[in-house]
């Protein structure tokens, strides 16, 4: 079973995160900006379907991925921080999230990746390479580092990353090859569905790429144009702000979305108040805004595993809210996303994945 598994993960989480190009395409928008009191990173998740789990991910797991090298071997870690991640498919498979040390990230649809051929490097699916990210590094320069010994797999898509001074990251695979923009290179800290280089030539410019999804190059130079207006003076939170930039801002002005499917593009609306590593989130499902201090979280490895329904009808500070790890929860969170990309897993699959990876021991 597990060594039939090996080429099966590569196509489940191919799907499962990005989906096919006919499908219709996710247009997330991610940002970050600077406030008086420190950084704070926003997050669209653009989708046709709502579902999702919150999870409260404990330091101290010793883990394995589920895809191996040229070597024959897989990536092993060791989970440094605890973190809440934002979960499509089910645990240890975050779309976004923040850790304890303040690192908060996103993952974006970009059909236009193209992957190099098999190394000796570590094969990973972006919700690995996320997790990875969230266990492991403090700061953008720790996560530059680390994904040298990574090789993405399976998901078109790329990613910004934010640490507690406000630096960040975008990392894109094109032509084969990683592209890390940082420091000089990132002049504007903001993400769509086009390629970085894509939307910065647009703000410079006013040029539209040809590859611009959902208006992906709008989008950003709208996260950027409302980013710099924010003005504490006027009383309203950073992350407040940030969750009005994603519903009037980063929302893909599509009517035929709304018409064809009678509901918005934007599913879940995320602010990472990183200074005060606090989470602010509403969904289309239900709209009142619902906060989670990381302070008031266990993330000792001994602690109960912890996972939320992403939807819950509650409002204000949740972090009493969560509820035990259910593993047919967990599985059929999963099953339902997985067939409804038209994944080829049968249950036995399914279970085989999910079971693997809620089964991690804390580290000796």
């Amino acid at each position: 079973m597990r060594r039939m598994t090996r080429g099966i993960c590569l196509v489940l989480l191919g799907a499962a995160m990005a989906g096919p190009a006919s499908s219709p395409a996710t247009a997330c928008t991610a940002f970050c900006f600077d406030t008086p009191e420190g950084p704070v990173f926003g997050a669209n998740l653009d989708l046709r379907w709502r579902d999702g789990l919150v999870f409260v991910n404990r330091r101290g797991l010793a883990k394995t991925g589920y895809m191996w090298n040229s070597l024959d071997e897989p990536i092993r870690w060791t989970a440094t921080y605890g973190s809440v991640s934002f979960n499509l498919v089910g645990i240890e498979m975050p779309w976004g999230g923040m850790n304890e040390a303040g690192l908060a990230a996103s993952s974006m649809q970009l059909l236009v990746t193209e992957y190099p051929e098999a190394d000796e490097r570590y094969p990973v699916s972006s919700a690995t390479w996320l997790q990875i990210m969230l266990d492991t590094c403090t700061t953008v320069g720790d996560v530059i580092a680390a994904q040298d010994s990574l090789r993405l797999r399976g998901d078109a898509v790329h990613f910004l990353v934010a640490d507690a001074s406000g630096d960040c990251v975008i990392i894109e695979t094109l032509g084969g090859e990683t592209a890390v923009h940082a420091g000089e290179d990132l002049p504007v800290r903001a993400l769509a569905n086009a390629t970085y280089r894509d939307c910065l030539a647009y703000l410079e410019t006013g040029a539209r790429p040809a590859f611009n999804p959902g208006r992906s190059a709008e989008r950003v130079a709208a996260a950027v144009e409302w980013s710099e207006r924010y003005d504490p003076a006027e009383g309203i939170s950073g992350s407040d702000w940030a969750l009005q930039i994603l519903t009037e801002a980063c929302v893909d002005p599509k009517a035929w979305w709304k018409v064809l499917f009678r509901s918005p593009f934007t599913r879940w609306s995320l602010a990472f108040d990183i200074a005060r590593r606090e989470i602010r989130f509403r969904t289309t499902d239900h709209e009142p805004v619902r906060s989670l201090d990381l302070a008031k979280l266990d993330f000792d490895c001994g602690a109960p595993v912890l996972m939320m329904d992403v939807n819950a009808e509650l409002e204000g500070p949740i972090e009493d809210a969560f509820q035990p790890y259910d593993s047919e929860w967990n599985h059929e969170e999963a099953r339902r996303f997985l067939k409804r990309w038209g994944t080829v897993l049968d249950e036995e699959e399914i279970r085989w994945l999910t079971g693997f990876l809620e089964s991690f021991p804390c580290a000796p």
